[in-house]
């Protein structure tokens, strides 16, 4: 177990990056007349935008082009199979492993595998709750997402003149990986069937199953069992069951205060609590995935209650859609070489060090 003055601190970079990306892609495609569906492009902006870290524009461009690609395509499929439930869980256990094997290869790969899992989780959850910000057809979601893309590299490529200006752009990883050094590792793990790739198959089964009852049933219980599902077994590797426990009880936690809040202070303080949540949450991600999805908790019951206006009902049903969604990630988890161990610490600066190694020997 790592010292406390070892362990990686609050990723408020990381918040202010994705809140930015958001606005701004959002924000374009809403100008453009996109309305609501400028969410999408919102989601593909801010993914983009984080993954292109902090660096040179020569290193880290090409990694935001790259991993925006990859939000695309990932996001994209997550919004044509919504609403078609047996498309949507073959496309998320499809989605579940590549992202899962992609983790072989670090830096690059693992951000590569952590994004696109996102990618497509965000804007098929989204999109099943509210179809209204997602494309329409196909033509629709292309445009959105290249949007996204062209708004997200616009700001990494701002950010980097910027820091290149200042001074503080850090000098690129010298002596970079030998070639094919991202390509390869993800190539073994599938063809070894290694703890990457059995992670892949753990994911693929319960995402799949969770996907699926999600998309036939469209309900808000569906989808927090899928959100716990998604939490527990992350891209990054099986956890014990002690992290697992930990994320469970971190759920349980958010809601519970959230239920106290809710009762004590008027509407408007609660959204806007859940927005603060979402940031600390993201803050967290890297230091407590226990306190992340504490938070992450309170953000997600309001925002995705808040039109019904059920709030406090809304997250006390949350607690039973958690534990049945623990259940079944437990069961594929650990059911399924049980005794394979996982890593799932996945280590602060990621983008940041996958822009400094840049592309050049992929």
């Amino acid at each position: 177990m790592s010292s406390p003055a070892s362990r990686p601190g609050w990723e408020w970079r990381l918040v202010v990056t994705v809140l930015l990306g958001l606005a701004a892609g959002f924000g374009v495609a809403w100008a453009l007349g996109f309305e609501l569906r400028g969410l999408q492009a919102g989601v593909v902006a801010a993914l983009t935008f984080a993954a292109g870290g902090s660096g040179r524009a020569r290193t880290a461009i090409p990694v935001a082009a790259v991993l925006g690609t990859v939000v695309v395509v990932y996001s994209s499929i997550g919004a044509l199979t919504t609403g078609y439930p047996w498309a949507a869980a073959i496309a998320m256990a499809l989605v579940a492993f590549t992202t899962s094997v992609m983790t072989a290869a670090q830096p690059v790969g693992l951000l590569v595998g952590l994004v696109a899992s996102y990618a497509y989780w965000l804007i098929t959850g989204i999109g099943v709750i509210d179809q209204q910000v997602i494309g329409r057809d196909l033509s629709d979601i292309g445009v959105l997402g290249l949007l996204g893309l062209v708004v997200g590299l616009a700001l990494v490529a701002a950010r980097a003149g910027l820091e290149q200006a200042l001074g503080s752009a850090p000098a690129p990883a010298s002596g970079g990986p030998a070639r094919g050094s991202v390509v390869d590792p993800i190539l073994t793990s599938v063809r070894t069937f290694d703890e990457h790739a059995k992670d892949g198959v753990r994911r693929a089964v319960a995402l799949g199953v969770a996907m699926f009852a999600f998309q036939s049933l469209g309900s808000h219980n569906a989808y927090w069992v899928m959100l716990t599902v998604f939490v527990i077994l992350g891209p990054k590797g099986r956890p014990t069951l002690a992290l697992a426990a930990g994320r469970v009880c971190g759920t349980f936690v958010g809601v519970l205060v959230l239920v106290a809040l809710a009762q004590l202070l008027p509407e408007q303080a609660v959204i806007a609590l859940a927005f603060v949540c979402l940031a600390l949450s993201l803050a967290a991600s890297t230091r407590s995935t226990t306190v992340s999805a504490a938070f992450g908790a309170v953000s997600a019951s309001v925002l995705v209650s808040i039109p019904s206006g059920q709030v406090v009902g809304y997250a006390g049903a949350r607690l039973v859609d958690t534990l049945i969604g623990a259940t079944i990630a437990i069961a594929c988890g650990w059911l399924l070489w049980p005794r394979t161990a996982g890593s799932t610490e996945v280590p602060g600066g990621l983008a940041e060090d996958a822009s400094q190694t840049g592309l050049a020997h992929v």
